[in-house]
């Protein structure tokens, strides 16, 4: 299987002080993204190397309650107690050719397959049923985007480019095999300790690392 990192999602507490701690922390301006009426969350995007980017997300307080759990364990309390403060990294989503025979040959239970959409962008996508993180975010959500649609088309270019993706867990011999078989990458560094995610962004000035 050949996938490519497709998103990092950054979560936040409150989306507009959580844009503005970044924007301040990445000396840039994150652009506007949308809603997702299902997960009833917002975000805002920032354009990474070739067709990366960066997800800031966080619960709409505008939004009626979603009639499932959230997505990224956004209805989590160690979640919300994690965000409270500053935006942190939560997982990373990798795009792949075809979702369903992935999720077949992948090696982990990545969760159920939705069919979602955004303004005039359509996807598929894996959420489990609970709404969790898959191993606390080390493993990803995988994604197919319909007919050549990519958020990241509608994104200018920026300074902002994604240096290396740390998957830190107690196991990583199992996760970098699960990894392996996924997509081949220098960006990617598989680490022994607590499950996290960790990205090392290159800026214009200097390097900055958020986990």
């Amino acid at each position: 299987m050949n996938g490519r990192i497709d998103h990092i999602v950054i979560a936040t507490d409150n989306l507009i002080s959580g844009t503005s701690i970044l924007e301040k922390k990445l000396n840039t301006k994150l652009l506007p993204g949308g809603e997702h009426k299902v997960m009833s969350t917002h975000n805002k995007l920032l354009k990474l190397q070739s067709n990366m980017y960066l997800e800031v997300i966080a619960n709409n307080p505008n939004a009626d309650a979603p009639s499932r759990p959230r997505w990224f364990s956004l209805d989590e309390l160690n979640i919300k107690e994690k965000i409270k403060n500053t935006p942190r990294a939560l997982c990373w989503v990798l795009e792949v050719a075809n979702l369903e025979d992935t999720v077949k040959k992948c090696g982990y239970n990545p969760g159920e397959i939705l069919q979602l959409s955004r303004d005039d962008l359509t996807w598929k996508v894996t959420i489990p049923s609970d709404g969790k993180l898959i191993e606390n975010g080390v493993l990803p959500i995988l994604i197919e985007w319909s007919n050549d649609q990519h958020p990241s088309k509608k994104l200018n270019n920026s300074n902002i480019s994604l240096n290396k993706l740390t998957l830190f867990h107690q196991e990583p011999n199992k996760i970098q095999k699960i990894i392996s078989n996924l997509i081949q990458s220098d960006l990617i560094h598989v680490s022994e300790g607590l499950a996290k995610i960790e990205i090392n962004l290159t800026t214009r000035n200097e390097k900055v690392v958020i986990d």
